[in-house]
């Protein structure tokens, strides 16, 4: 393969020999494996945080609940929190990810494709982590079937995996205006409380359940809600607004993954 680099861009011709292709996946675990270090750390229960954050988390709420006095139904809630906290943190890792294009192999430059393969490798093993302590808790605590636990599971990667994608579609923006980021953060914030995530969309009305309507996460939630057997407005939702909505995250989505590349040429010392 051959690597052409002027002023406008960095274009790779040709295709991939079984050495690069061989080499390209050495990398993509290096970096991969290097993600999970930065987030176990020195850790003594390494990645099992990633199992207990959002069932400690979810566990929290219920309790504040529980002493308020609100009574909120646990499978709904855990399924809610679960589910949001998947979204945010999916959506945040993507807006980030301009941060450090190199992967961490600072002596070379690596391919996207090995950079877009780790970022993917990683978002399905921190979403089916996440989700696993959850789900032994709907299904063996709360009486959860097993098809609403499988949709759970399968529902929580697909809307990660969208979710960083659509975010990354902003990532150079948040680069150039960092006080961007802040602003993400205080939004998915009230997005948290003003989306069905603590509570069924049927217990909102009027423009709280209108806004929701326009809200990705709600078709998610809800659909996981509706086969579990839980309180759920899913059915009111399947109309083609929801798919029109779904359809637009899908197109930024594969935006947003295609145009890593770019982004990696615009932010760098070449360009």
């Amino acid at each position: 393969m051959l690597r052409d680099i002027d002023s406008d861009s960095c274009r790779e011709e040709g295709g991939l020999t079984d050495e690069e292709i061989a080499l390209d996946n050495s990398r993509i675990n290096f970096v991969f494996r290097r993600k999970v270090r930065n987030v176990v750390g020195r850790r003594y229960l390494g990645v099992a945080w990633l199992i207990l954050n959002p069932i400690v988390t979810a566990l929290v709420y219920l309790f504040v609940f529980t002493v308020i006095r609100s009574s909120p139904n646990a499978a709904i809630l855990l399924t809610g929190i679960s589910m949001f906290t998947i979204f945010s943190n999916s959506f945040k890792s993507g807006m980030n990810s301009i941060n450090d294009f190199s992967g961490g192999l600072k002596a070379e430059r690596v391919r996207t494709r090995v950079l877009t393969y780790s970022i993917l490798y990683y978002r399905l093993f921190d979403t089916i982590l996440q989700a696993s302590g959850i789900s032994l808790i709907l299904f063996f605590g709360l009486g959860i079937g097993a098809p609403g636990v499988a949709t759970f599971i399968l529902l929580s990667i697909v809307m990660s995996v969208l979710a960083e994608g659509v975010a990354l579609n902003i990532s150079t923006l948040t680069k150039r205006v960092p006080d961007l980021t802040n602003i993400v953060n205080y939004s998915l914030l009230l997005m948290f409380f003003a989306s069905p995530a603590l509570y069924s969309l049927n217990t909102t009305t009027g423009i709280h359940y209108t806004a929701n309507e326009y809200n990705p996460f709600t078709f998610f939630v809800e659909a996981v809600r509706h086969v579990s057997g839980l309180d759920s407005a899913f059915l009111e939702l399947w109309n083609p607004l929801t798919w029109s909505i779904t359809s637009l995250m899908l197109v930024l989505s594969i935006r947003g993954y295609l145009t890593l590349d770019s982004q990696r040429w615009r932010v760098s010392s070449w360009s």
